[in-house]
């Protein structure tokens, strides 16, 4: 039988019951311990202080403030296949939306010739959603379709209304607009298939966490062997694949102002061998292929002149 514990009474300090089972469930003693230090100090702490008082390494701190961190990260809502306020069409509408509007009856047109078939009464709905709703010129909706096409080989129900709604979030809407985009994603899209290499995904069929990693490396400037970096250094601390832990990471090394690999192995000297590298032989930016130094270039110039 287990020997029985007994705490001694002193100074007490309210732990929220749910926070503890989480951290139960998980079996991070790191975390649990660095909750507790924490806790003890009032609801907040300096990091090298709690790690130098829990004698803990760097590395073993930060995993530690990762995996609290995600326990005390507010749960994300989930979105709706059909946002709130999306018009509730009937059938009869959609029939005379089609009679009537010349312009619609021409974008429903160019999308069975996209498919290849008749339009479910579902893809007439969803159409006219981005239409009358969303606001899309009948030529963005047709090279929306095409877009589609071209990028999944079909054009599936749920991609249409999920890609509708983020257009007409960026602010899509006219022919021009959408040329401009799909012209961008092309431009883009070596270098994301590379990314998407680098986290162990199928380019083809990524997964919404591996684009939203995927999107983050884009936009912040860190190339495919950046990428493959913190995948690797996920797996070494966590012993599996956790894409929200190697986001942090990226997100980390961000705040840091560091993101090609000889930039991160000259911040942090232990990742070298995560590289095969030597502390003589780091890699820098002539490593990177000329498409990949442009596109570093282009968002490093974009981000300094948002700054400005």
């Amino acid at each position: 039988m287990p020997t029985s514990v007994l705490l001694p009474e002193g100074e007490l300090r309210v732990a929220r019951c749910d926070m503890l089972d989480k951290l139960i469930a998980v079996g991070d003693g790191d975390a649990a311990l660095l909750y507790l230090y924490i806790l003890r100090h009032g609801g907040a702490a300096d990091g090298t202080a709690a790690a130098r008082a829990l004698h803990l390494s760097a590395e073993r701190y930060e995993r530690a403030a990762f995996t609290l961190n995600q326990l005390t990260a507010p749960a994300q809502p989930q979105k709706e296949d059909k946002p709130e306020g999306a018009p509730q069409y009937t059938a009869d509408e959609l029939r005379r939306a089609r009679l009537d509007d010349h312009t619609f009856a021409g974008v429903c047109e160019a999308a069975e010739g996209v498919l290849g078939r008749t339009l479910t009464e579902g893809q007439l709905r969803c159409l006219l959603t981005a239409y009358d709703h969303l606001g899309l010129s009948a030529e963005a909706i047709v090279e929306l379709l095409s877009y589609l096409k071209g990028e999944k080989g079909t054009v599936r129900l749920a991609d249409l209304r999920r890609e509708a709604y983020q257009w007409a979030d960026m602010g899509i809407i006219s022919a021009q607009d959408a040329q401009q985009y799909v012209k961008r994603r092309a431009n883009e899209k070596p270098l994301s298939e590379a990314v998407y290499k680098a986290l162990g995904a199928d380019p083809a069929q990524p997964a919404p966490k591996e684009q939203r990693v995927c999107r983050f490396a884009l936009a912040y400037g860190f190339p495919p062997e950046a990428v493959a970096l913190a995948a690797a250094r996920t797996d070494k601390h966590q012993g599996h694949k956790s894409l929200d832990y190697t986001l942090g990471i990226l997100r980390r090394w961000d705040a840091a102002g560091v993101h090609t690999v000889s930039e991160i192995t000259a911040l942090e000297p232990e990742t070298r061998a995560a590289v095969g590298q030597t502390a003589a032989q780091p890699t820098d930016s002539a490593t990177l292929a000329a498409w990949e130094q442009d596109w570093a270039a282009r968002v490093k110039n974009h981000r300094r002149k948002t700054e400005e």
